[in-house]
């Protein structure tokens, strides 16, 4: 592994159509990150906890995400992390949704953009904050409400969090939370 201060994500274009199959697919993906990463500790058993969040009892770190049929990947030794990808061209009120479903002050700054701007702050928070659950292992709708407006370390009880905007992924937007800092993110692809 890296520095603890660099992380490298892997991202996979899964072509296959049928869900159970892009599962299967997906998981053997994940897996084979794993053995890399940890050959010392292969077979390795994907355990779940009570809100569904993934963890092996090797010594490393992952996450993952997807959205449609691109899939994201992360693996740290370091601590702790969680990972969202969202397609921005999605066809979702989310006007209605960051009225409804986000902190007060994220609304009025989504409602104060042009309204082409909109669709990229509502996707960028919203990533934010399904990383920052995913990080955590909760329930996303507690999540929701908490403002991640600002790209600043949160406290989650006796740890600070950081949320690291992934930015470089055409037509997508991502968000990484970990319990370190990162300064550099590399992304590899996953054929």
């Amino acid at each position: 592994m890296n520095r603890t201060d660099e992380i490298t994500l892997w991202l996979n274009h899964n072509p296959r159509q049928d869900n159970k199959k892009a599962k299967k697919y997906s998981d053997a993906i994940l897996h084979r990150l794993l053995k890399n990463a940890c050959p010392e500790s292969a077979p390795f058993k994907i355990n779940r906890t009570e809100n569904g969040k993934p963890y092996t009892d090797a010594p490393i770190y992952f996450s993952y995400s997807h959205s449609r049929q691109t899939y994201l990947y992360g693996l740290s030794k370091h601590g702790e992390m969680g990972l969202d990808i969202e397609r921005t061209d999605k066809k979702r009120d989310f006007m209605t949704l960051s009225k409804r479903y986000f902190h007060a002050d994220e609304y009025k700054k989504i409602k104060a953009l042009p309204s082409p701007d909109r669709a990229a702050l509502f996707y960028r928070l919203w990533s934010r904050k399904e990383a920052w659950c995913k990080l955590c292992g909760g329930v996303l709708w507690y999540y929701l409400g908490r403002s991640v407006l600002d790209n600043q370390p949160l406290n989650e009880g006796n740890e600070t969090l950081y949320l690291t905007d992934l930015t470089n992924i055409q037509g997508y937007v991502g968000a990484m939370a970990t319990v370190y800092p990162i300064h550099q993110i590399f992304i590899n692809t996953i054929k």
